[in-house]
């Protein structure tokens, strides 16, 4: 077996935005939304994302209740909490390059719904949806993918250290 330099994962996501995420997500009674804040990077001819913050939005409605969450609020309201995010760390290049919720005991996959909010709101080839289901422990990253019968594929990614 060959060894090459030239892997690079899709994500990159840092150890402690993980566990916030995974620790927002511990509440089980209802499925929760938030937005992955970070870099958009070239390795030679690929892109990747490295994962820095995340930013959680508050109004999901309790999924017992519905079939789906139901995010209240406006793009606006976000849009207020992110440009506060970029100027508190005084970087001007974060993006929104993808989008997390839970799925509390349903594991990870995209929902219709999900796939839906994915080609409407995160179409661009590098954001990517983080599906983090806290009863089964257990987290994935996917992208949009024409090819596949799902149209969307999980994707491999890497946890960087904070420490």
């Amino acid at each position: 077996m060959s060894k090459t330099n030239d892997f690079i994962f899709p994500v990159y996501i840092y150890d402690n935005t993980l566990e916030q995420i995974i620790n927002l997500s511990r509440d089980s009674s209802k499925e929760i939304f938030g937005y992955l804040i970070g870099n958009i990077l070239k390795w030679k001819n690929d892109l990747y994302i490295i994962i820095e913050e995340q930013l959680f939005i508050d109004n999901a409605v309790n999924s017992h209740q519905f079939s789906t969450s139901q995010i209240e609020g406006t793009a606006g309201e976000y849009e207020k909490e992110f440009q506060k995010l970029k100027n508190l760390k005084k970087n001007d290049s974060l993006r929104i390059v993808g989008w997390w919720h839970s799925h509390p005991n349903f594991g990870c996959f995209l929902s219709s719904t999900d796939l839906h909010t994915q080609e409407f709101f995160f179409p661009e080839s590098y954001q990517v949806a983080l599906v983090v289901d806290p009863i089964n422990d257990e987290f994935k990253f996917f992208t949009l993918d024409k090819k596949s019968g799902l149209g969307y594929k999980a994707i491999s990614n890497a946890i960087i250290s904070s420490k």
